[in-house]
This record gives structure tokens, C-alpha cells and sequence, in this order.
């Protein structure tokens, strides 16, 4: 593992970086990376998610799915939530890389911080 995949949580929970709200947030620069999502309500963490689509946009599709006309991303009653509240949400992004290994760790660090986190949009 590279010395990214050996970060403690403590380590990866510090990496947050807030983007703004979800509905206007300038997601063009996470077109290649792959990471978790941390959507707030409220200064509440209500949902932790995770995009790992490394060749299809990673970041910037997985969170513009929510800000989309057609219902792809409200097929489960977290996206009906989040589109309904878009306007309220705040987004920050836990970029993990742009490699298949990033994808590991990705997918690896999600259910961490939905225990640690326990987003009540996650249960």
C-alpha cells in the first residue's frame, strides 16, 4: 500500500475539505477522483457517501447525480432526501486519489465513518 493507504482515520478524518452547498458547488476539479462524500444539514452530518466511478467522474458525477432533472440519484429515499433539501446542504469531500488502490481505500474508509458518524440518512 502507498503511504495514503496507510493513513490512520484520525489522519483521513482531518482530510475533509468543505466545497459549499451542494446545489452550486464547483465539483470540476474531482472529475478523476475518486473519495467520500460528507453531506450536513443543519451543521448535522446526515448522510456519508462514497464515489468511486475512477473512469466516469468519480466526485463530480456521483454528486452532480443529485443536482440532475431525472430521478437516477432518488431512487432511494437518501437521494429523495438530499434532492429535497439540496438547497440547505453542505458538502465536503474526502478525495482519496485517482488509482484502482484509492478505490480500495474508498471503499474501505466509508463504513468507518459511518460509524463514527452515524448519519442519520445512512441508516
Amino acid at each position: 500500500m502507498t503511504k495514503k493507504g496507510n493513513n490512520s482515520f484520525r489522519e483521513w478524518n482531518e482530510k475533509w475539505k468543505e466545497i459549499g452547498y451542494l446545489k452550486d458547488a464547483n465539483l470540476k476539479p474531482y472529475n478523476k477522483d475518486v473519495g467520500l462524500y460528507r453531506l450536513k444539514l443543519d451543521n448535522r452530518v446526515v448522510y456519508i457517501g462514497r464515489a468511486t466511478e475512477l473512469n466516469n467522474g468519480g466526485i463530480r458525477k456521483r454528486l452532480s447525480d443529485y443536482r440532475r432533472d431525472n430521478d437516477s440519484a432518488r431512487n432511494y429515499k437518501s437521494g429523495r432526501k438530499i434532492n429535497n433539501n439540496i438547497d440547505n446542504i453542505i458538502a465536503d469531500i474526502l478525495v482519496v486519489g485517482n488509482t484502482e488502490e484509492a478505490i480500495s481505500i474508498t471503499i474501505s474508509l466509508e463504513d468507518k465513518f459511518i460509524k463514527h458518524y452515524n448519519p442519520l440518512w445512512n441508516q
